[in-house]
């Protein structure tokens, strides 16, 4: 970066040079042409003055002489001319001062030490040489001889439109390759503070379920034992360890048709640290959007990919999630649990959430019930969320081991979550569900 601070300093600098010496008259001549009288008695010498720099305030004198002999053979005056001002000049003289047949190289000059002083940097232009063959009779008219003219009405470059810039000066196209630079610096520098300005943070708003109740329930009821699981169902996964007699509850998420998370779109990640108390603020990392349209585009295609190519596509999201947790841990906070939130949005009437209730027996997780919730939908969208917990460091483990244990731990609960399941369409239940007697720890969900 400060290299190119430097560079646009050293251009700014070369552009004011050439702009403070552009601010001077710079007198041109341009579109010689030399010709005959209809008598061809006299030989006349036409040019265009040009003024390619700033207002001139004084007359110039407009001369041609002979190379050879110096002399000085006609004369005009130039008024003063505005900036891009143009004046035609026209210088005769009598054929007869030179012999028949012969040829004579001419210098025509304007301006000079009256407009700009000899020393100048931009008084080559001033000058234009010519040669005149005299005729060895005198014809009855002879044709006129042009040189061809310079692409002065195509623009400096041949592709910008006509600025009265002179692509044969070199000071003139530094200028133009100098402002043009410094303008394309200038728009990249207020493009990047357009974009810090104006990005926005991603966020993850917060959660209510749509099948929270408005009246209180009798916790001895059906509906009641119902709704307490209902608010302790994290996510769609047994536990892969069961101590006997333990319940546990999950949700699982399906289309109207019973296919697996057909209808239901990921619209947010978000990974945190928690403790005994929650979630804990400084260590919440909000996912950018790309990585969640990732991971969308994986779930929406699971039916069509193997095991192996979910783990596959899986790893870049997960290395995407854990760099930006990466920031957050340190020697004194690794050893804290992760958890990482899913966010997910599907259209009223499309989709269903089907929760389950299990209990460990005999070293297995059997079904105890099965229900889908009531729900009061105030809109067109249903909103539903899942929750993962990790472990922490573990003891021995540093801080490289620990981020690629949790990368992998991170694959393979996504490709877990990912994996079709089949839709049960019965829903009567096995027995009561028990009653909702201890506590949790659960991260909450905001």
């Amino acid at each position: 970066m400060v290299r190119v601070l430097w560079f646009v300093v050293l251009v700014l600098l070369s552009v004011a040079a050439v702009t403070a010496q552009s601010e001077a008259p710079d007198y041109a001549i341009r579109n010689l042409e030399r010709q005959f009288s209809a008598d061809s008695r006299e030989a006349i010498i036409k040019f265009d003055v040009l003024n390619v720099g700033s207002d001139a305030a004084v007359a110039a004198t407009a001369e041609l002489v002979v190379l050879s002999t110096g002399q000085k053979i006609a004369t005009a005056t130039v008024p003063p001319l505005r900036a891009n001002g143009i004046y035609r000049v026209s210088l005769s003289f009598p054929v007869s001062q030179f012999s028949p047949g012969s040829t004579e190289s001419m210098r025509a000059a304007v301006g000079v030490n009256e407009v700009e002083p000899e020393a100048s940097l931009t008084i080559q232009n001033n000058f234009a040489q010519v040669s005149i063959t005299f005729p060895q009779t005198l014809p009855a008219e002879s044709t006129p001889e042009t040189t061809p003219a310079p692409e002065a009405t195509s623009g400096p470059l041949g592709f910008l439109p006509p600025l009265g810039l002179d692509t044969s000066d070199p000071l003139q196209i530094v200028l133009v390759i100098g402002v043009g630079m410094a303008a394309l610096v200038l728009l990249v520098i207020i493009l990047i503070i357009l974009r810090l300005l104006f990005r926005r943070s991603p966020d993850l708003s917060s959660w209510q379920p749509a099948y929270g109740s408005l009246f209180p329930l009798d916790s001895n009821s059906t509906p009641g034992r119902r709704h307490q699981w209902q608010t302790l169902a994290q996510n769609g996964s047994l536990p892969p360890l069961c101590n006997e007699g333990d319940v546990h509850a999950c949700k699982r998420l399906f289309g109207i048709d019973g296919a697996y998370l057909m209808g239901w779109r990921v619209t947010g990640l978000r990974i945190s640290q928690y403790d005994m108390y929650g979630r804990i603020n400084r260590s919440q990392v909000v996912i950018p959007p790309k990585l969640a349209r990732r991971l969308d585009g994986i779930v929406r295609r699971q039916s069509k990919l193997t095991s192996d190519q979910i783990e596959k596509r899986l790893r870049p999201v997960a290395r995407g999630i854990i760099s930006k947790l990466n920031s957050r841990l340190n020697n004194r906070s690794a050893m804290l649990p992760v958890a990482l939130d899913l966010r997910f949005q599907g259209r009223h009437g499309d989709v269903r959430i089907l929760f389950e209730l299990y209990q460990c027996q005999f070293g297995q997780w059997h079904p105890l019930d099965q229900w889908e919730p009531e729900m009061i939908i105030s809109g067109k969208t249903i909103t539903e969320s899942y929750t993962y917990t990790f472990y922490g460091q573990r003891p021995g483990e540093t801080l490289k081991l620990y981020r690629q244990r949790l990368q992998d731990d991170l694959v393979r609960t996504l490709a877990e979550m990912i994996r079709p399941q089949v839709f049960n369409t019965d829903t009567t239940p096995n027995q009561v569900p028990p009653q909702v007697s201890t506590q949790t720890h659960q991260p909450k969900v905001e």
